[in-house]
Order: structure tokens, then sequence, then C-alpha cells
């Protein structure tokens, strides 16, 4: 890590750009408000795409304007959304890939759940301070939500999440990966609290 650090102040002072990747961690939602005191009953099957939920925040403005923050939130999506419908769901199966309603009796399965990431949005701005700087970040997610049963569509829904963090710059500014990684745990949280809401409240799903 000490060597990274060198390496990036090196290149920033030769005007060169340095890559922080931001790692945010899994962030499943366990404090959904729901309107039904049991789980959703029976076997029903789950398919996530999230591999538009990876992108690169530039900071705004001149403040480590050199350093770019690659964002991927793909794989902690995927684990955020299946430990928080395991919740909500009597039986959830994980899918690769959707299975056509015509194929689900025969796998014993109530219905198709799928989640698809849409968009992802991240911004990192640099606070000047009299000693150091500061990183602040707001990162905003978007997933479409659809279930569909044996007999055709139960629930179509765009379900966003968003967050900000802040974190000290630090040494050649490697504190915006903090910040980026906060702000994105923070928002994916946001985002499956909201789709596993939708889930849980919906009628036709009981």
């Amino acid at each position: 890590m000490k060597s990274h650090k060198l390496m990036c102040l090196a290149l920033a002072l030769g005007l060169s750009a340095c890559a922080y990747k931001a790692e945010p961690v899994s962030s499943p939602a366990y404090n959904v408000p729901l309107s039904y005191s049991s789980k959703i009953s029976g076997k029903w099957l789950l398919a996530i795409e999230a591999d538009r939920f990876a992108t690169t925040v530039r900071p705004s403005g001149y403040g480590c304007a050199a350093h770019k923050y690659p964002l991927d939130l793909q794989g902690s999506f995927e684990s955020s959304v299946r430990q928080t419908l395991e919740n909500v769901f009597a039986q959830l199966e994980v899918v690769d890939k959707p299975v056509p309603a015509d194929q689900l009796a025969a796998r014993g399965a109530k219905g198709m759940i799928l989640v698809r990431a849409d968009n992802i949005r991240g911004r990192l701005d640099v606070l000047p301070g009299v000693f150091s700087s500061t990183m602040r970040t707001r990162v905003e997610l978007v997933t479409a939500l659809t279930v569909d049963g044996r007999r055709g569509r139960l629930l179509g829904k765009t379900v966003e999440g968003d967050a900000e963090a802040e974190s000290e710059a630090g040494f050649a500014c490697e504190g915006g990966s903090k910040s980026l990684a906060d702000a994105a745990g923070e928002a994916m949280r946001d985002n499956v609290r909201a789709l596993a809401e939708a889930l849980g409240n919906a009628p036709k799903l009981r």
C-alpha cells in the first residue's frame, strides 16, 4: 500500500493520473417496513443482472483532477439483493437468467423475479480546507424490478437508491475511494430496501 501511494505521488507530480478502486462491501437491508408479518409463501426464482453497475468517477473541478476512481458494484449488489430478499420470501432460488413463464410450473416455482441494474451515477467533489481537503461523494442507483407469474406479469417497478459520504482527501487524494465506497454501500442498502418493500407489500405475490 505504501509503495502504491509513493507511485501515485510521483505520477501526480508528473501530471499523470492514478486510479483508486472503490470496493464497497455487501450491504443488505434487514429493517424493511412490510404490511405483512409472514414471508411470501412458495418457491420463487430470482435473476439479477448487475453488469451496468460499474463505472469510473472523476472529481469535479481541479482538485485531485489527475485521479480517477473505478467503482464496480456487481458482486456486492448481487449479494445484497439475495441476502435481503431471503428475509421476504419463504423459498428463493437464484438462477443465472430469467426463466420463461411456461417453464415455471415444471420447476415448481410460483414466479420469476428479475432485478436489473439500469443506471449508476457518481459524483465526487473536493472541498478545500485550512489544513486538509475533504472528499464528498454521492452515488445514485436505479434498478428495474419485474415479477412474472405463471399467467403473466405480477409487478413492474423502477426503484432508486442514493447516499452521500465524506472522507479526508489524505495522501495523494486516495481518500476519495473510501468516500465513494461508503456512499455506494449506503446507496445499495437504500436500493435493496426499496426493492424488498415493493415485493413484500405486493398483494399479487401473496
